[in-house]
């Protein structure tokens, strides 16, 4: 069941898509086609939906659901800043958007020749709220007194490394070496005093990934894609058949389910924890 709705601005409710294009009068046609462009379920999930929780991606698999356009505004900024690079890299000679699958998923961002290797990247646009836990920015003192510094034990970059290293996994199947790989992330209110106030100073960030055993990396995106698949197949025999709710790393303690998982309604924990009810 694929995405059916967006939650109109102008009348606050949810309106069928197709009834979006022939209106757009909040949003020009080509935005909204952008935000509908949803990949369809081919029966292999991709990188990025095993970084998800089982559930998120359950639900979005069988339940028609609804988007709020204006809640979708950074990500499309995000996929134009991707494509406006990757043709720079393409016009510089340089793998760039390559996917490494052959239904067209585990697309990777650019390969720079380094050293006999390859240097894999990955673009990023986060909030400096993001930022903060990626870069390990801790405050120290009070007053005047006070200052920035950096906590490595603080830092949290497993998303992507988890991410980059799978990638890196597949890439070496093919006898691709990487030597190195990395994060270029635009913070997004960069520049803001928001972000200043949060001792995130740069507007762009380049954050090394570190390598991760293969065996780690393969038999977690193993024991994720098995969970989703074997939960679609109960689904077949049992239309009221859920899988575990996302951890507290895949809901960001909650966050998530909060104000941004489309699919929360139809989800016990998000619920739950948009009534504020803790499990």
């Amino acid at each position: 069941m694929p995405l059916k709705w967006f939650q109109c601005s102008l009348i606050d409710k949810p309106v069928p898509i197709e009834h979006c294009f022939n209106c757009h009068h909040c949003l020009t046609l080509p935005t909204l086609k952008m935000m509908a462009d949803e990949r369809a379920w081919t029966g292999r999930p991709s990188t990025t939906q095993l970084l998800n929780g089982t559930m998120l991606e359950f639900l979005k698999i069988t339940r028609d659901y609804t988007i709020d356009p204006q809640k979708k505004a950074f990500a499309l900024l995000g996929t134009r800043h991707h494509e406006e690079l990757a043709e720079v890299a393409h016009g510089l000679g340089l793998p760039a958007e390559i996917a490494l699958s052959p239904d067209g998923r585990d697309i990777y961002d650019l390969l720079e020749p380094e050293n006999g290797a390859w240097t894999l990247s990955d673009y990023k646009t986060w909030g400096s709220y993001r930022m903060v836990r990626a870069l390990g920015i801790v405050k120290v003192g009070k007053g005047k007194d006070s200052k920035f510094m950096v906590n490595e034990s603080q830092k949290d970059t497993w998303e992507s490394e988890m991410q980059l290293n799978h990638y890196r996994v597949l890439l070496e199947e093919h006898d691709i070496k990487v030597g190195r790989m990395q994060v270029q992330v635009t913070v997004r209110d960069g520049g803001l005093q928001i972000a200043r106030t949060r001792g995130v100073k740069d507007n762009i960030y380049l954050i090394p990934i570190r390598r991760l055993n293969d065996n780690v990396v393969m038999d977690y995106f193993n024991r994720k894609h098995w969970m989703l698949v074997d939960s679609l197949h109960a689904y077949e025999t049992n239309p009221d058949y859920l899988p575990l709710p996302c951890d507290n790393r895949e809901s960001w303690d909650g966050a998530r389910c909060r104000g941004y998982c489309e699919v929360a309604e139809f989800c016990p924990k998000g619920m739950m924890e948009q009534k504020g009810v803790k499990e």
